[in-house]
C-alpha cells in the first residue's frame, strides 16, 4: 500500500478495522491516509479517503464511549485489558496507545499561554501510556495504595492508575487551567477516588501517600527539596517512588532508596524505588 489509491482500495474492502475494538488498527490506518493525502490532487480519490477517515472517527467515538461507560461501572481494567500488554516499554515518544487513552479520557488541553516555566521547573509533558501501565504492574500498585503524582498536568496518571488498580490517586499541578480540565474528566468518568489539586509540590500534603510518581517535573533544588520531604515520610512508613526521566538518576543516588531494576539510572523507562528507612 504505497499509494493513496491502493490504500483506499484495500481499506474499502477490509473488514478488520471496522471492528469496534480495532482502535490501534484504525489509528495506524488513519495516520497512513493523512500522510498519503498530502499533495494528492485527485478529487474523487480524496473524497473516498475522507469518507474512510470519517467512518473510522465515528467507530472510535462509539468505542471510546463504551469504555467510558465501563469505567463508570467500575469495569475499566477489564475493558482496557486487550491493550495492556505493553512488553518492555522504552523511550518518551507517544504511540497509538496514547491515541486510545486520549479518546477514552476525553481530556482537553486548555488554551493557555506556554511561557518559559519558572527556574528549575520543566515544561509539561504527559507520561506515555505504556509507561503508566508498566509502572502500575512493576510497582505492584493495588487498591490498598494511595498514589500521589507530583506534577500531574492533565491528570493522565492519577486517572489511569485508579482505573487499572483501584488505588486512591491524587495529583498536584501548578497550572490552574490544567487542574480544571483534569477534574472535568474525573467528574465525567465518575471517579470518586481521584483528585487533582492546584499547588506547588514543595507545599503538598504527602502524609497519606504510599506511592509517589514523578516524570521529572522539576530539577535542581526543587527536586532536592521534594525528595527531602518524601524521605521524611519514608521514616514513618514504607513508600515507593516511581519515576521516569532524568530524575531517576537523582533518586538512584539516594541511600534511603533501593531498586531491583537492572538499570536504575536509565531515563527511558519507569524505575521503581522502595524506601529502606521505616522503623529505623
Amino acid at each position: 500500500m504505497d499509494s493513496l489509491a491502493s490504500t483506499v482500495a484495500f481499506l474499502e474492502q477490509e473488514e478488520g478495522w471496522r471492528q469496534p475494538s480495532a482502535f490501534l488498527w484504525r489509528a495506524d490506518a488513519a495516520d497512513r491516509l493523512d500522510l498519503l493525502l498530502l499533495g494528492e490532487h485527485d478529487a474523487a480519490l480524496r473524497v473516498r479517503a475522507t469518507d474512510l477517515l470519517d467512518a473510522m472517527e465515528a467507530l472510535d467515538r462509539g468505542g471510546f464511549e463504551a469504555i467510558r461507560d465501563a469505567i463508570r461501572r467500575g469495569e475499566g481494567r477489564e475493558a482496557l485489558a486487550p491493550w495492556l500488554d505493553v512488553g518492555i516499554p522504552t523511550g518518551q515518544h507517544y504511540d497509538v496507545l496514547d491515541h486510545l487513552l486520549a479518546g477514552v479520557l476525553d481530556l482537553h488541553e486548555p488554551n493557555v499561554e506556554r511561557p518559559a516555566p519558572p527556574p528549575e521547573m520543566v515544561f509539561y509533558q504527559p507520561t506515555p501510556t505504556r509507561h503508566i501501565v508498566d509502572g502500575v504492574r512493576r510497582a505492584r500498585i493495588s487498591a490498598d495504595d494511595v498514589v500521589l503524582d507530583l506534577g500531574a498536568g492533565l491528570g493522565h496518571v492519577p486517572i489511569l492508575v485508579n482505573v487499572l488498580s483501584g488505588a486512591r490517586a491524587m495529583g498536584v499541578e501548578r497550572e490552574p487551567a490544567y487542574v480544571a480540565s483534569a477534574m472535568d474528566a474525573v467528574r465525567a468518568l465518575e471517579l470518586d477516588d481521584v483528585s487533582v489539586v492546584q499547588g506547588d509540590a514543595r507545599d503538598a500534603d504527602l502524609s497519606t501517600a504510599t506511592v509517589f510518581y514523578l516524570f521529572t517535573p522539576f530539577i535542581g533544588t526543587i527536586l532536592r527539596d521534594v525528595a527531602a520531604k518524601i524521605e521524611q515520610e519514608a521514616r514513618r512508613r514504607a513508600v515507593r517512588v516511581v519515576s521516569l526521566g532524568p530524575c531517576s538518576r537523582t533518586f538512584a543516588r539516594m541511600d534511603w532508596l533501593s531498586s531491583d531494576d537492572v538499570m536504575p539510572t536509565a531515563a527511558d523507562r519507569i524505575v521503581v524505588f522502595r524506601s529502606t528507612l521505616a522503623g529505623r
